[in-house]
């Protein structure tokens, strides 16, 4: 029930679906997209019992647990000219969260960033969300993370932080690493 009320606000995403290759296992695991080369480590929570990978169209890699828990990586290309506070706030509001703190400015892999907090409530219950959102120079790439509570997004929220840590950007957007981060 819970993954049911969190799923539909990642439909929003626009993303390179079923893009993704595997290699390793484990914790030595990577995932590489075909069409724009990024690399990231598999989600170190696919080790532990209640997670599996699932599919949704517009994520390019999306694992649920079984107590409504999810992370999500999600992939856009397209041409703007916004500036990263902008892009950031479009998937604060696909979440349909409300922030609760100030945006972090974060640099990964030499791409500017931000993390959001947000909070989305329905049905009486207070999802509790992370979003990361790194800019390359032809796409923006999008990490969500949802849990049922604040106890389990404390959590989950380190083990996230080290996987979206281990994204790698693909050659073409490596030409545009000094982005300035607002």
């Amino acid at each position: 029930m819970r993954i049911a009320l969190a799923v539909p606000l990642l439909l929003l995403l626009v993303g390179c679906s079923g893009a993704l290759m595997s290699s390793g296992t484990g914790s030595e695991g990577r995932f590489r997209h075909r069409e724009l080369g990024y690399e990231i480590a598999n989600p170190s929570v696919l080790s532990e019992p209640g997670w599996e990978i699932s599919r949704l169209e517009d994520a390019d890699l999306l694992v649920r647990h079984s107590d409504g828990s999810l992370w999500a990586l999600a992939s856009t290309c397209r041409e703007t000219r916004a500036p990263l506070q902008v892009l950031a706030g479009e998937l604060a509001r696909a979440t349909g969260g409300a922030a609760i703190a100030a945006p972090t400015a974060i640099r990964q892999a030499g791409l500017a960033g931000l993390t959001l907090r947000l909070e989305r409530v329905e049905d009486g219950r207070r999802l509790q969300i992370k979003t990361v959102t790194v800019r390359g120079a032809h796409c923006t790439y999008d990490w969500v993370l949802i849990a049922p509570s604040e106890t389990r997004l404390r959590e989950l929220e380190g083990p996230f932080d080290a996987w979206w840590q281990t994204f790698v950007p693909g050659a073409g957007e490596r030409a545009q690493r000094e982005v300035e981060i607002p």
